[in-house]
Parts: structure tokens; sequence; C-alpha cells
């Protein structure tokens, strides 16, 4: 599972780095109110794509998993071709009926609708069926393209929707490479109408879970834009942007081979089968989250100073910490704990869950704007993280009890805690050279991390290496 988990890390890892780069590129050549546009339309994009699309992912990552040899691309396309000949005219209709929406980020936002779910349904397949080299080839292969065509267009234009365009590019050339690729595919339709009718209702009811969680993030920059202005929209994003890459990389990274494994023990095996499955990949993911989230919070000032432009700079030292908290709650709910209802076949609880999280934050949003400014946004979705993790874990207690590996919890803790000890002292040291700082505490932090992690044998790396090492030597031997 560790060696799997490793090639889907690099390969989230490397478009993330493609992303920060990116990233401080684009607060540097575009305006607050331009990164705005760009922050928004994206997170719009993301919200009508799960709402509409979703489905189609989640449920092809469910079944697919379960049978890895069965053909689901043609009936996926079906559905595919239909949810967008149906939301064209809408959004069409929509962008008429509001006249104030410009018609390139209108354009924009469809395109990058359009080409990244059709790339997603692409990769989810690739992951259901174990292909993981495969599936990192992919997802590099796009981000160096549509890092290539966003810069290009942030260069260009300097608009945040010429930006969107130049990513939406890189989705849809990758997106059609992969139909051309496996066209024998589009005429070999092997499901029975029992495994259509299997799909439909596991998936349909995810429509309202992606509303609520894509929502959650949606609703936290425009209630910012509305109350606060683009400015401070566009500083928020910018913060909010660079955690929620940082925590989906490490979580996604490990939920690609979780989940998929997880789901075939069930089936195989059974809840026991499933739950053994589960903890390993309970442990990996914290052992992942716990030290990169502390660490983007040590360095937060340093960051801000080095990555972020400098009308971002301050925004970003101040905002990352506690969203950086945020997102790594919410990566742990959406990628770990709601891996329980996908296997249990309930997406009507993930909905309730997602529901949750967003009213506490919009609500929590709608207080604390007024008073607090920015802040106020940043402590909704926080709360509504931890609420929305409460209420899962409280869910899937009565039906799927997610293992949560208590000892395995410590161990992460003592070696985070190791980390943390030694980082934040030498940050402070360093402070006012946020160049060194970037370069000696993640550093310090990956010596002392990975030694503390080896001696306590954090997701059994000891074990592992050892067995790898005695093979090779019996191996030497014979």
């Amino acid at each position: 599972m560790a060696n799997h988990a490793f090639i889907y890390f690099l390969a989230f890892a490397m478009p993330g780095a493609f992303g920060f780069f990116a990233f401080s590129i684009y607060t540097r050549i575009l305006s607050p109110e331009e990164y705005a546009l760009y922050s928004i339309g994206t997170s719009v994009s993301f919200l009508i794509g799960s709402v509409s699309y979703g489905w189609i992912r989640f449920s092809v990552g469910r079944y697919q998993a379960e049978s890895p040899t069965a053909n689901f691309l043609p009936f996926l396309l079906v559905c595919y071709a239909a949810v967008t000949a149906f939301l064209v005219p809408v959004i069409g209709i929509s962008s008429w009926l509001i006249k104030s929406l410009p018609v390139a980020a209108v354009l924009a936002v469809w395109a990058l609708t359009m080409s990244q779910a059709l790339f997603d349904i692409s990769q989810e397949i690739r992951r259901a069926r174990g292909q993981s080299v495969a599936f990192a080839e992919a997802t590099i292969g796009r981000s160096i393209l549509s890092f290539s065509f966003a810069v290009a267009g942030a260069f260009y234009f300097f608009s945040g929707a010429g930006l969107v365009f130049g990513i939406a590019t890189g989705f849809a050339i990758m997106a059609v490479r992969f139909l051309v690729k496996n066209r024998t595919w589009l005429l070999r339709h092997t499901l029975a109408p029992t495994e259509v009718k299997r799909f439909l209702a596991y998936g349909m009811p995810l429509t309202l879970s992606g509303l609520a969680f894509a929502g959650n993030s949606t609703a936290a920059r425009a209630m910012v834009a509305t109350l606060l202005g683009a400015s401070d929209a566009g500083q928020f994003g910018a913060a909010l942007d660079v955690t929620t890459q940082l925590a989906g990389i490490v979580a996604a990274s490990v939920s690609a081979i979780v989940a998929p494994i997880a789901i075939r023990a069930c089936r195989e095996g059974g809840a026991a089968a499933a739950t053994a499955r589960l903890g390993d990949g309970a442990e990996l993911m914290l052992a992942a989250l716990a030290p990169a989230t502390a660490g983007l919070i040590i360095l937060a000032q340093s960051f801000g100073d080095i990555v972020v432009g400098p009308r971002f700079e301050h925004a970003a030292q101040v905002l990352i910490p506690v969203l950086a908290l945020s997102r790594a709650i919410d990566a742990f709910s959406q990628y770990y704990l709601h891996l329980g209802f996908q296997i249990i076949e309930r997406p009507t609880l993930q909905v309730l869950c997602g529901g949750a999280t967003l009213i506490v934050n919009i609500s929590l949003a709608a207080i604390l704007l007024p008073t607090h400014g920015v802040q106020g946004a940043v402590y909704g979705l926080l709360i509504g993280d931890i609420v929305g993790a409460v209420v899962s874990f409280l869910l899937l207690r009565m039906m799927f009890p997610m293992p949560i590996p208590v000892h395995a919890l410590a161990r992460v803790g003592v070696c985070t805690a190791l980390m943390v000890a030694a980082c934040a002292p030498l940050a402070h040291s360093l402070e006012g050279r946020p160049l060194l700082s970037l370069l000696l505490v993640p550093a310090a932090g990956v010596l002392i991390y990975g030694a503390a992690a080896y001696a306590l044998d954090i997701a059994r790396i000891r074990t592992q290496s050892v067995r790898v090492m005695l093979s090779g030597a019996k191996g030497q031997l014979l």
C-alpha cells in the first residue's frame, strides 16, 4: 500500500509543485481583484462540476474498484453527454439573465467545468483499476500543460479569465488523449441493466453531496466578495487556494490507493477485511497529513515573504495558519471518513454531513464577517469543518465504524511534536531571512520527522524496509 501511495503522492505532488510556482506567478501578475475573478471562477466551476458530474466520478470510483475488469466507459460517456446537453443551455440562460457577468469569465468557467469533468472521469477509471503509473503520467502531463497555457494566458491577458482558459486547455487535451488511447473500449459495453440501475441509484444523491462540499469554499469566497469587496476576496482566495492544495495533495495521494483496496476487500472478505485495510490507510494518511500541516503553519511567515506576491503577502501570513488546520480536517473527513459511506453505499448520509458543514460555515460567516473581516470567514470554515468531521464520525459509528487507530495516532503525534519542537525555534531564529528559512526548516523537519517515524515504525516503514533488506540479502546468498 505504501509503494502505491508513494506513486500517487508523486502524481499529486509534482502538479502541486507546479501549482505553488504558478501561485507565486499569479499573485505577482494579477491584481487582487483579478485574482478574485480567477479564484471565484475556478471555485464556481468546481461547484458546477461537482453537482453536475461528480456523481458520475464517485459512482465509477465505487463500482469500477469493485469490478476492475468491467468496461464502464461507453455508459459514462452517455451520462457525460446527457449532463452536458442539459448544462450548456442552463449556463447560457443564467449568464444572459445576470447581465453583470463578463462573457469571457462565463466562457472560461464553462470550458473548465466540461474539460475537468471528463478528465476526472478518466482518472477515476485508472485509479479504480489500480493503474497508478498511468494515473501519475496523466496527472503530471495535465499539470504541465495547464501550467504552460495558464501562465501564458496570465502574461498575455493579465486577467483571471485568461488564466482559467489556460487551465481548461490542459484538462481538455489530456481527456481527449485518454479517449483516443482507449478508443477500442468505446464499442464494448459490458454492463448489465442491474449494474446500470445500481450505478444510478448510488450516484444521483451525490449531486447534493457535491453541492454541499463544493459549495462550502465557494460560499465563503462569494460572501467575502459580497460583504468585503473583490480585493479582500482575492487575498482570502489566495490563502485558501494554497492550503486546500497542500491538504488535497497529501490526502488524495493516500486515498487514491486506500479507497479501491478497501472497497474490493469489503466485497471479497466483508467488513472485517475492509476495516483492516482502512486502519492501515488511516495511519498512513495521518502520518502524512499531520507534519505537512504543522510545517505550513510554522512557515507561514516565510511563505508569505517569498512565495506570495507583495499585494497578498500580509493576508497569507495571517490567514494560512488557521486555514491550514481547517483544510487538513476537511481533507481527513472527505478522503478518509467518507470512504465509509461509499463502502456501505449510503451516499445520503454523506450529503447530510456536507449539509451540516455548509450550514455552519455560512451561518458563522454571516455573523463574523461584519465584525472580524476576512478572519470571520476563516473561523467559519474551521468550525464548519470540525462539525462536519464529528457528524461524519458519529453517523458512521452506527453502521460502519471507521477505524481510528489510537496507538498509531499517538505515535504520529509524538513524531509531529518532535518536529515542531525543533523546527519552530529554528524558524523563529531565521526570522527576517525567509529564503534561508524555507530551505533549512523543511530539511530539518523531514530529517527529524523521518527519523522519529522510522524509530516508532509509523505505517510499518521500519518493518517493510527491514523486510526488503532481508529479501535482498537472501537473494544475494542464493
